[in-house]
């Protein structure tokens, strides 16, 4: 079956992602570099030397495992891993494909789950099947917390300096990951509460997953 066809975004928001995922790539990226010049302990490593003063960032991404059950992203449409019910709870009610560059190695396949009225939000949840939890051992302008969504490792992905989405990247299989991000159009939440959001519709999809796969 062949992949499908990229549907071209209706709102500015899409974009939004593929800037923060850019980054967040670069940062990783950066933050890999840096490992092998350093030698603090594996899971722990600290920004890239660059003269400039260290920002405040954490790199926290889990070293050991502890999915309770290892879900397989592969072949998994991500505009039906929330079910009609669940965009219910979310106040969403439209889901749209929109494959983005969320890691580096090409486009990963993204649903943008969204409003059409006010107020206006979306959520948009990637499947990545080529890299794992740890491609988030971030450093430099990237915030990487560690944190838990359901029995899963995850991370909070947030970029230094911004405060109009936050993003989990949930532990679900080996060398995958399930992404999900928040983003507010027109508001300003606290980013406590964006955070919050992205973990209550990563925890749905981790719900729903198992029936995909």
């Amino acid at each position: 079956m062949g992949s499908p066809k990229k549907r071209s975004p209706r709102r500015s928001e899409p974009r939004v992602r593929k800037t923060i995922s850019r980054s967040l790539g670069l940062v990783a990226l950066v933050g890999a570099l840096s490992l092998a010049c350093t030698s603090q302990e594996p899971g722990n490593p600290g920004p890239a030397d660059t003269g400039a003063a260290p920002s405040k960032t954490s790199s926290t991404a889990p070293v050991e495992s502890t999915r309770p059950k290892e879900i397989k992203l592969d072949g998994i449409d991500p505009c039906k891993v929330l079910t009609t019910d669940q965009m219910k709870q979310l106040s969403v009610v439209q889901a749209d494909r929109n494959d983005s560059d969320l890691v580096d190695t090409g486009d990963v396949p993204v649903c943008d789950y969204s409003t059409n009225g006010s107020p206006r939000f979306s959520y948009g949840v990637g499947l990545v099947t080529a890299k794992g939890i740890e491609y988030w051992r971030g450093s430099g302008n990237v915030d990487v917390r560690r944190t838990d969504v359901g029995d899963y490792n995850a991370v909070e992905l947030t970029l230094s300096g911004t405060e109009n989405s936050c993003a989990v990247s949930v532990d679900v299989a080996e060398g995958q990951q399930l992404y999900v991000d928040y983003r507010p159009i027109g508001q300003k939440p606290s980013q406590e509460q964006m955070c919050q959001n992205a973990k209550k519709a990563a925890e749905f999809a981790l719900v729903t997953l198992p029936t995909l796969a």
